[in-house]
């Protein structure tokens, strides 16, 4: 078993543990059941604002949309969105793979945590200028009511690089949660999680929701646990590097120890009076730069590291007018990789090299609601975005100083290019929803956008939602989206020169430079959904899609430059990102659900599901007969869980069984080119909870339940000789901790 952390945090547990072991009968003492009958109806009924941006019940919207509640938060021990994520079959989470993106997103098979959208409370929290901001503990869930999920294109309803879901936190109110909330836990390999929320009535009508989280986890030893990948870290003990390239030593002291932790916080205050509603979230968040990179190859140590911190405030206000609603919004977003970030590893001789991205966005929207009969609603918008971006450059030799200085690429004399951008969007939309019976409805809607950068665009949705009885559902729906070419795409240029003559002259072997022509990748997508419902106990589901992408965006296009140069100096070999080729993208999900209430403090649901997914690629326009298989995904996928609430216990053990992950690696099999695979998994998480008293419960989590050694996908596996061939998991965690409430 892993080393636990010492003090407050282990005695708090240990009080709590001493809890659990008090007799039934006084515990019952205090407990209040706070269970209902809740129906399968009453969970698809539950009212979503994400597929329309008005309230209606998911099975009404035209969409295909998930719902986590706050029960099904508690109940899980969910910390984070990412932890929520997991959970999902249409959704695969990859950890470790990439260092821009330490949790990559994977969503019916179309891969990049860059082409989903994040909300809060309807407010985009995504990064500003889609720069990489990864998902962790920086985007809390303690204080949610739901969690909403709406999957496909959706550039209709939020413009820009909703291309594969949109994800919406919905935070509780203070009617559903006065008082002081706060959580505790400990874990094994020195995790904490500290939670808090406060809410407060401010007269008649004003409130004021106050949360935090602080989140840190020094992350267990890999070593121990994958001697044949990390051996036993021989050259971080010796300081040698036998990387690649050839040996390597430090100029900087290099830790023996393995040391690669995690970190993140965030804070938030929400005032709500009438219908103003102000919001102020920061966040931050810090994540090792060391994987996928071999031993060998990278320093894991604590100084090798990317740090996010993204601030975003807004202010909206929404009133009625007759048979109008309107909606104001106004907000503005800033995100930094901050200064210290950066890497140590083979392509900087093992010594700190340092990154530096900044970004801003400032909007101004405004929607009509207008409801002139019954059965018809009309919704209209407009939307003013202004942008400013420094785009992730070079490696540096050291931190930034100032947004107005470039630094010095690594090694070298010679200042990088400091790209400034400033463009615009502008965006108009307008939606018509008819009911046309009480079986059918209708809805209609397009937005188009104009951007400075790389001109204008235009994406309608389709959605015909009808009940051919009471109990079936099925939606027919039609929609496109566009991904943008961010600036960390168009303008990331990384590569390394060398001198022989003391910094007189350089040059380099490799480049890879900007491309600011990019254009937008588009993506159209068909989907079927059927809800069935058998009986108050018993839900089925099924959907189909096919997708078709145009215009990729490919990060290394194939014709590069031999013999080039680079801020005057001899390049052997230069390349970039390319506009190139299209795609396919197809497959189906299908679940089960069952509820059963025994007695108001005694109920059971589980549900099931699998999905299949899968595509073909065609790199190269002029070569339509050239196509691989869709990589860096998995193309089956199940997942089961159980909530069970039983008097003061609740468990909800959850099963996920992941298929052959796919890679970008190709090789020949059969005359046909594929791709090649990483094993799959079968991983079991369980969350165990006692409610002690009215106010406090104790939980135990534990994750890898079997203690499984399983990896997840690095896209270059198998390419890259200097990253591991898949990116080694943890081990089996235990977790506890208490959740306190007072109201």
């Amino acid at each position: 078993m892993g080393s636990w952390p010492r003090g407050f945090s282990r005695a708090l547990v240990a009080a709590s543990l001493a809890l659990v072991a008090l007799p039934e009968n006084v515990l019952a003492q205090t407990r209040v059941p706070d269970l209902a009958e809740v129906s399968i109806e009453d969970l698809m009924n539950i009212r979503i604002t994400t597929a329309a941006r008005t309230p209606e019940g998911v099975s009404e919207a035209p969409a295909r949309a998930d719902v986590v509640t706050a029960a099904q938060i508690e109940r899980r021990g969910y910390r984070s969105v990412l932890d929520v994520l997991k959970d999902l079959v249409d959704f695969k989470v990859d950890l470790g793979g990439d260092p821009d993106y330490p949790t990559q997103l994977t969503v019916q098979g179309t891969t990049g945590a860059s082409r989903v959208v994040l909300l809060l409370d309807g407010v985009r929290v995504s990064s500003p200028t889609n720069e990489p901001l990864p998902v962790m503990a920086n985007y809390p869930v303690h204080n949610a009511r739901q969690i909403e999920i709406v999957y496909g294109p959706a550039s209709a309803l939020y413009g820009a690089d909703a291309f594969s879901a949109v994800v919406n936190i919905i935070s509780k109110t203070v009617s559903e949660a006065p008082g002081l909330a706060v959580s505790s836990s400990v874990g094994q390999y020195g995790l904490y999680n500290e939670t808090a929320s406060y809410g407060v009535q401010l007269g008649a009508d004003a409130t004021l929701m106050l949360s935090g989280q602080f989140f840190h986890d020094h992350q267990p030893d890999l070593s121990r646990f994958y001697p044949d990948v990390y051996g036993d870290l021989q050259a971080q003990r010796t300081g040698v590097f036998n990387t690649i390239f050839g040996p390597m030593t430090s100029s900087s002291p290099v830790s023996a120890a393995y040391d690669s932790p995690l970190s993140a916080y965030s804070v938030r205050a929400r005032f709500q009076s009438g219908g103003l509603d102000l919001s102020l979230f920061d966040s931050r968040e810090r994540a090792p730069t060391a994987q996928p990179n071999l031993p060998d190859d990278s320093v894991y140590n604590a100084d090798a590291f990317n740090e996010n911190h993204l601030l975003v405030a807004s202010g909206a206000y929404t009133r009625s007018l007759g048979r109008v609603t309107s909606t104001s919004l106004l907000m503005f977003s800033r995100h930094e990789l901050d200064p210290q970030s950066g890497y140590r590893n083979l392509f900087t001789g093992m010594d700190r090299s340092f990154k530096y991205a900044y970004g801003t966005m400032a909007k101004a929207e405004q929607q009509f609601s207008w409801k002139p009969i019954a059965s018809v609603t009309m919704t209209v918008g407009g939307t003013f975005e202004h942008f400013f971006s420094i785009p992730q450059g070079a490696d540096l030799s050291a931190p930034v100083q100032s947004r107005e200085v470039s630094g010095i690429i690594f090694n070298t004399n010679i200042p990088d290019e400091f790209v400034k951008l400033r463009y615009a969007n502008t965006g108009g939309s307008v939606e018509a929803r008819y009911v046309a019976t009480p079986r059918v409805t209708l809805t209609l809607g397009a937005r188009g956008d104009y951007n400075s950068r790389y001109g204008g665009t235009i994406n309608p949705r389709v959605g015909v939602v009808t009940r051919p009885n009471s109990s079936t559902t099925l939606k027919l729906l039609y929609g496109t989206a566009f991904l943008a070419p961010s600036p960390y795409q168009s303008y990331l240029h990384f590569g390394s020169f060398s001198s022989v003559d003391g910094g007189q002259t350089y040059s380099s072997t490799y480049w890879h430079l900007p491309n600011p022509n990019l254009q937008p990748q588009e993506k159209r997508t068909v989907e079927v959904n059927l809800l069935q419902t058998l009986g108050r106990s018993v839900q089925l589901s099924a959907s189909a899609f096919y997708s078709r992408f145009s215009n990729l965006i490919q990060a290394y296009g194939p014709d590069g430059i031999v013999n080039g140069r680079y801020l005057g100096w001899p390049v052997d070999y230069i390349d970039f990102t390319i506009n190139e080729g299209r795609a396919t993208g197809y497959g189906g999900t299908m679940g089960a659900a069952y509820v059963r209430t025994f007695s108001p403090s005694r109920r059971l649901e589980a549900h099931g599901s699998v999905a299949l997914t899968d595509g073909r690629v065609w790199p190269h326009e002029t070569l339509d007969h050239q196509s691989v298989p869709v990589g860096v995904m998995a193309p089956v996928q199940l997942r089961f869980g159980a909530d069970i609430d039983w008097d003061d216990w609740r468990i909800a053990p959850r099963l996920s069984v992941v298929g052959a992950q796919r890679v970008l690696a190709t090789t020949m099999e059969s005359g046909s080119l594929e791709r090649m695979t990483l094993p799959g998994y079968a991983t079991v998480d369980v969350n165990l909870r006692r409610h002690l008293f009215t106010t406090l419960d104790a939980f135990l989590t534990v994750e890898n339940l079997l203690d499984r050694r399983y990896v997840n996908v690095n896209p270059y596996a198998f390419t890259n000789t200097q990253e591991v061939t898949g990116a080694p998991q943890n081990p089996r965690r235990f977790t506890v901790g208490v959740d306190l409430r007072i109201r």
